[in-house]
């Protein structure tokens, strides 16, 4: 339910989920699975367009490009050969933008390790060569061939293997690429996981993905580099506990701080405006009243008296301080009200 992959078409691009829903009914051994809507017309397809390999071939095979790579095999079995761009291949076997970015690391995590496991585990497997385009790979060449076996090796399935908890398969989403098919590591994950929980497990997960030197080297420079101890021990001691809260406690502080600069930016940005509005009104109130004759301006200067209160009004009749500015205020203001600015 939490996959998501693409269906291209001429028309368009959809990204959805596998399922929309899952329900497992207790005692009745059934688990019953919503698509949704929009896959319709293209789960009909399946009756005239589909793939078909031996499902002992996919369960045994544990690294998901193995089986995408089986995938990919038998749709030109027939044909014996393929030639894919590097891109499209990337986006195939599902490989997210900032995985395996140098193609020797794509050759030599994906590719090579497929061509490994399929070698010994199926009656398919391949060769490939590289199609550069100036330096760099640019496609790939594979040529399919069979292996002839009398049996494929005989494969022990338990209902754990085919019906995975859902929760532990979002966990070992959240481990390591490198990390995931570890048995020893599943096995840990899935102890922890029905002893204390998904939440307890998930942020030691993340302590150790953010602490243990395996994962980012110097991150912890008196440790050393055993992803697996380092997990252990964060489990056993909940290490992520207080990890998690202070790095909500530092979240929270950061927001503060953010809204706070926000905040000030804000005021700062309203008043340099009002500053500026005040500036322009000042300069609009000086040329109307420059255009007024000598009468007119003495008019507004008695209707701006008038307007002072009168303690404002003796502060003029003294000429105390500050006085003049007072009365020049009341004038502007006066003024556009006049040219109906106000």
């Amino acid at each position: 339910m939490g996959k998501v992959f693409t269906i291209t078409t001429p028309e368009s691009e959809l990204q959805t989920h596998w399922f929309s829903s899952a329900e497992y009914f207790e005692g009745r051994g059934e688990v019953e699975f919503t698509f949704d809507p929009k896959l319709k017309p293209f789960l009909l397809q399946l009756k005239e367009r589909f793939t078909t390999f031996r499902l002992k071939e996919a369960i045994q095979l544990k690294s998901s490009f193995a089986i995408r790579m089986l995938e990919l095999l038998r749709q030109y079995e027939k044909l014996g050969e393929r030639v894919i761009e590097i891109w499209k291949l990337r986006k195939f076997l599902g490989i997210g933008e900032d995985q395996y970015k140098l193609y020797a690391d794509f050759k030599k995590r994906v590719i090579l390790s497929a061509q490994k496991e399929l070698t010994a585990k199926t009656n398919i497997s391949f060769d490939f060569e590289e199609i550069k385009n100036g330096h760099a790979v640019d496609k790939l060449r594979f040529m399919i061939r069979h292996i002839k076996r009398e049996a494929l090796p005989p494969v022990e399935v338990s209902v754990s293997s085919l019906a995975a908890d859902p929760e532990l398969q979002r966990l070992l989403q959240i481990l390591p690429e490198a990390y995931r098919e570890k048995d020893s590591i599943r096995k840990l994950l899935s102890v922890y996981l029905k002893k204390s929980g998904f939440d307890f497990v998930a942020r030691n997960i993340e302590y150790a993905n953010e602490g243990s030197n395996a994962v980012k080297p110097g991150a912890n420079i008196s440790k050393g580099s055993n992803y697996r101890n380092y997990l252990a021990k964060a489990l056993n001691g909940d290490f992520g506990l207080p990890h998690k809260e202070d790095k909500e406690t530092k979240k929270e502080a950061e927001e503060s701080a953010r809204r706070k600069a926000q905040e000030e930016a804000t005021a700062q940005k309203q008043w340099l405006e009002q500053s500026q509005n005040k500036k322009e009104n000042h300069e609009r109130a000086r040329v109307f009243q420059q255009s007024l004759p000598p009468e007119a301006l003495e008019q507004l200067k008695a209707e701006a008296f008038s307007r002072l209160d009168a303690q404002h009004q003796e502060m003029v009749k003294r000429k105390a301080t500050g006085s003049e500015m007072m009365l020049r205020i009341m004038m502007d203001k006066i003024s556009l009200e006049r040219m109906k600015i106000f």
